[in-house]
C-alpha cells in the first residue's frame, strides 16, 4: 500500500433499536477521522439476520477497491470481547436479555462484507460503552488522566471503563449498570419487573432497575395506579418527556446514578465520569447527580470544588458511540497512542463528516432495504 493511499475503515455501533453504520477515512496521525458515508438500520424487530444483512449491504455498496483496511464493532452486550476465544468473539452471548439475539454472530457477516482481495482486514470488537469510553478518553488529551468511565442511561444502563489507556476486559466486560444502590428513604419501588429474569439481584435496587427509562416508566405507572385505585393502561416510555424537571421521579434517577458514580470512584479510583444516553437529556439531572454524589461520599474522598470537572457530558455528544466504533477500527491497525488530543478544527472536520455522512446515508438507507429485498427475492426467500 502506498503511503498516499487513503485508509478507509468500516464502523458499526450496534444498539438494541438501531445499528449505525459508517465508512470513514483516517487522516494523518492524531487527526480526527472523516465520515464519508453513514446510515441507520432498524434492529428493534426480532430479525437479527435481517439487520446484519442490511448492514452488510451498506458496506458492500461503499467498499473500496481491495476492501476496507479495518472494521470496528461497538455492540450492545453482553458480547464476546476476548479475541483469543474464537467461539464467542464478536457474538452476542447466551445470557443476553434479547432472546432472539442470543448467540448471534455479529462479526462474521460484517467481516465477509468488508473483506477484499487487496489486504487483510483488521478487526476489533467491544461493547457500545467501552468503545465510547475509549473515544472520550482519547479526545481528552489535555486532561492528563489515565482512566475514564462512560455511563449511558437509556432503556438500560451500561458502563464502559478505560484504565491506563486500555478498555477493561476480564471474565467478560464491565456490567456496572447492575450494581446495587442505596434507595432514597421510604421508596416503595424496588426495581423494574424485567429484573426477574437473569438480572443480578433480580433487578431489586440496582442502578438499571431504578434509573433506566424502562424503570422510570414502570415507577410512574405504579404511582398513577396507586393514586387512582383503578387499572391504568400501560404507559409508553415517551411519557417521561412530558414530566416536569422537578418531578420526584428524577430524584430517584439521580440517586441511583450518583450511587453508581460513588461505586466507580471507590472501586476504580476513576478520574473522569462521562454521562450520556437518553435519560441524561433531562434538564438539571446532571447537577442533581453531582450534588448527590458529594452527599453519598460523605467527605471520604477529596473531590474537586467544581464537580463538572469530574462528572460531565460527552465531548462527542450523540455521536460518541459511532466515534467509539471508529476508534476501535483505528486501534486494530496498530494506532494505540495512549492519548490523542483533538483541536477545535479537527472536531469541526469530524462533525462536518458526520453531517455529510447523514445526508448521504439518508439517501442510501432507502436503497439498502430495496437491495436486501431484491437479494431475498433472487434467492427465493
Amino acid at each position: 500500500m502506498s503511503s498516499d493511499d487513503p485508509v478507509i475503515i468500516a464502523a458499526v455501533e450496534g444498539g438494541g433499536t438501531t445499528f449505525v453504520v459508517a465508512v470513514a477515512e483516517l487522516g494523518a496521525p492524531g487527526a480526527t477521522p472523516t465520515i464519508l458515508h453513514r446510515a441507520e438500520v432498524d434492529s428493534s424487530h426480532n430479525g437479527p439476520q435481517q439487520t446484519l444483512a442490511e448492514c452488510a449491504t451498506f458496506f458492500e455498496q461503499h467498499k473500496p477497491e481491495g476492501g476496507y483496511h479495518a472494521l470496528g464493532i461497538a455492540s450492545f452486550g453482553p458480547v464476546g470481547v476476548n479475541e483469543s476465544n474464537v467461539i464467542t468473539y464478536g457474538c452476542i452471548l447466551g445470557s443476553s436479555p434479547k432472546a432472539k439475539w442470543r448467540n448471534v454472530n455479529l462479526l462474521e457477516p460484517l467481516r465477509k462484507a468488508c473483506e477484499g482481495s487487496g489486504r487483510t482486514l483488521k478487526v476489533k470488537v467491544d461493547t457500545d460503552v467501552n468503545a465510547p469510553a475509549l473515544a472520550e478518553f482519547l479526545v481528552r488529551g489535555d486532561d492528563k488522566i489515565s482512566s475514564l468511565a462512560y455511563v449511558t442511561c437509556g432503556t438500560g444502563v451500561g458502563v464502559g471503563l478505560v484504565i491506563h489507556g486500555q478498555c477493561v476486559h476480564g471474565r467478560m466486560h464491565p456490567e456496572a449498570g447492575h450494581v446495587a444502590v442505596q434507595p432514597l428513604p421510604e421508596d416503595p419501588f424496588q426495581g423494574y419487573s424485567w429484573g426477574t429474569s437473569k438480572s443480578p439481584f433480580q433487578g431489586v435496587h440496582t442502578v438499571e432497575g431504578i434509573a433506566s427509562s424502562v424503570a422510570l416508566t414502570e415507577r410512574l405507572q405504579q404511582q398513577r395506579q396507586s393514586s387512582s385505585h383503578e387499572q391504568q393502561k400501560e404507559l409508553n416510555r415517551n411519557i417521561l418527556g412530558e414530566l416536569p424537571d422537578d418531578h420526584e421521579i428524577w430524584d430517584h434517577a439521580a440517586n441511583a446514578l450518583a450511587n453508581l458514580c460513588v461505586t466507580l470512584l471507590l472501586t476504580t479510583s476513576i478520574e473522569k465520569i462521562v454521562l450520556g444516553g437518553g435519560v441524561m437529556k433531562r434538564n438539571g439531572l446532571m447537577e442533581k447527580i453531582r450534588a448527590r454524589t458529594v452527599t453519598l461520599l460523605n467527605g471520604y474522598l477529596e473531590l474537586p470544588s467544581d464537580m463538572s470537572t469530574l462528572i460531565c457530558s460527552a465531548q462527542y455528544g450523540d455521536v460518541v458511540g459511532l466515534m467509539g466504533a471508529i476508534m476501535l477500527a483505528k486501534q486494530s491497525l496498530g494506532d494505540e497512542s495512549p492519548k490523542e488530543g483533538a483541536t477545535a478544527k479537527e472536531k469541526e472536520y469530524f462533525y462536518h463528516g458526520i453531517w455529510h455522512g447523514m445526508i448521504i446515508g439518508g439517501i442510501a438507507a432507502a436503497g439498502i432495504g430495496m437491495l436486501t429485498a431484491m437479494n431475498n427475492q433472487r434467492s427465493g426467500r
